[in-house]
């Protein structure tokens, strides 16, 4: 498919400013367009002068004046964030924490990133996300660019009003708040570059148990070139995938070992809300497994509410959102897809009947300690040993987690609470475990954060909160 130029791309984000917040993407795409006219040229001198980390970025954009009302520009952040991070060092050096050995994970982290013929690693070691989708043609705002739609501006989770939502019907002439949802389609100028969930033929082959382990593995096996950028957009399904399979060991994907079920909830959904369709590879990837994959998060709830009360006709008020079947030849797995309405967090309430009670909790980017909505999934997977996996950026974030006293202190505080109750007594004193690993299906890239220089990457290391008994 051809598409439009990146000139042609860049007058569409000015022309769409209005919606886009404080910030547009058109300097994204000016970025893209350097760097694409270096690259046809085969100017490698001017290709290391190019420079898209967050540093210049930043000195450039809110250097002495920040973009965000009241805040502290960026000029006295940056001295007090080296301030704040030495001493966070010092607070924190009773708690095990070698950044040395968080650092010798660097190389690994950079050869996954190099693997794909589109990435770049700024000067900084970052790799900004925004001006390598603006090379390919797919950052912007709004329906038209399908799963990979996003607000324009700055992005503090679901705060900015800047797109139609995909999932409902807009009212004409009208401009809809923006709202997580906005579901279309894959948008790529070349099909092959697609991992298609319907197949004219080439069907990809029954996987086999240990056989997708990593992004190399997974492209194979789709049938995928590296030049595609679904890594981009895929580590969210596929991170779901590693949880359940090799950090929860929920599924036996060996053949023979009869049809399952899973019932899970999938907790603090925001981004996903775009590109729900994509979990269908938990489908392709689980073999002889149906899962009920339940979205909780206030992204869900509002967008539910919402569309009950203005669009009751629409694909958010409906019980299942989303399904899928694979077919037989890669195992038959199958998904549905609901959003949890009645609540914006996932609370004891949604497990009071035995029967409703899932067989995993999942939390991606989690942040365990920075939310407290967190505490009741934590507290109640362990007394009624419901499996819990979450992921974060930072290995030494799911460290501090575990060993400052965090997990424990609020698992003994439990015990406490349930010693009337025998049945949960025993359970409530359980010590647990919680091995911290790299989530080999993290988004390529260093995230663009000024003062880290650990591996920090979007889904970039697992942990489990509570283990399958």
């Amino acid at each position: 498919m051809s598409g439009p130029s990146l000139e042609q791309m860049m007058a569409q984000m000015s022309s769409i400013s209005g919606t886009g917040g404080p910030e547009t993407f058109t300097h994204h795409y000016k970025a893209a367009k350097e760097w694409e006219e270096a690259k046809k040229r085969g100017d490698e001198k001017a290709l290391k002068k190019l420079d898209f980390g967050v540093g210049p970025l930043c000195q450039v954009k809110d250097w002495k004046q920040s973009r965000v009302a009241r805040a502290q520009p960026h000029k006295e952040l940056c001295a007090l964030n080296k301030v704040r991070l030495f001493r966070r060092t010092i607070v924190m050096s009773s708690i095990p924490f070698d950044l040395q050995e968080y650092m010798k994970r660097i190389p690994y982290f950079r050869a996954e990133t190099t693997q794909f013929p589109w990435m770049r690693i700024e000067t900084d070691g970052t790799c900004n996300h925004d001006v390598i989708k603006a090379r390919l043609k797919v950052l912007g705002s709004g329906p038209s660019f399908g799963y990979w739609s996003i607000p324009g501006g700055l992005r503090p989770h679901d705060h900015n009003p800047s797109m139609l939502p995909g999932m409902l019907p807009t009212r004409k002439g009208k401009l809809a708040p923006y709202r997580r949802g906005a579901t279309k389609a894959w948008k790529s100028e070349k099909d092959e570059l697609v991992p298609k969930l319907f197949f004219d033929g080439d069907v990809p082959a029954r996987p086999q148990p240990g056989q997708i382990k990593d992004w190399k593995s997974w492209y194979e096996w789709r049938g995928l070139p590296l030049e595609s950028p679904a890594a981009l957009l895929m580590d969210f399904p596929l991170t779901a995938y590693y949880l359940l399979n090799d950090v929860l060991k929920l599924v036996d994907q060996s053949e023979g070992s009869g049809k399952r079920r899973l019932l899970v909830h999938y907790i603090g959904a925001e981004v996903e809300l775009n590109f729900l369709p994509l979990f269908s590879e938990l489908a392709l990837l689980l073999p002889d497994t149906h899962i009920d994959l339940v979205i909780y998060g206030k992204a869900a709830y509002d967008l539910v509410q919402m569309a009950c009360k203005d669009f009751p006709q629409s694909i958010a008020t409906r019980d299942i959102v989303w399904s899928y079947t694979a077919p037989k030849k890669t195992g038959g797995g199958s998904i549905e897809i609901r959003l949890a309405g009645d609540s914006d967090t996932w609370s004891r309430h949604d497990i009071i009947d035995k029967r409703k009670r899932p067989d995993a909790l999942l939390g991606l980017n989690a942040g365990l300690l920075s939310y407290t909505t967190w505490s009741e999934p934590m507290q109640f997977s362990h007394i009624l040993s419901i499996p819990f996996a979450v992921t974060d950026y930072a290995e030494q974030t799911m460290y501090t987690t575990v060993n400052s006293d965090s997990l424990p202190r609020m698992f003994a505080s439990m015990a406490a609470q349930f010693r009337a109750f025998p049945e949960y007594a025993a359970v409530a004193n359980k010590q647990r475990t919680h091995p911290v690993t790299v989530n080999p299906f993290h988004r390529p890239g260093q995230r663009g954060l000024p003062v880290v220089r650990m591996p920090n990457y979007y889904n970039g290391f697992a942990m489990p909160v509570v283990m399958k008994d």
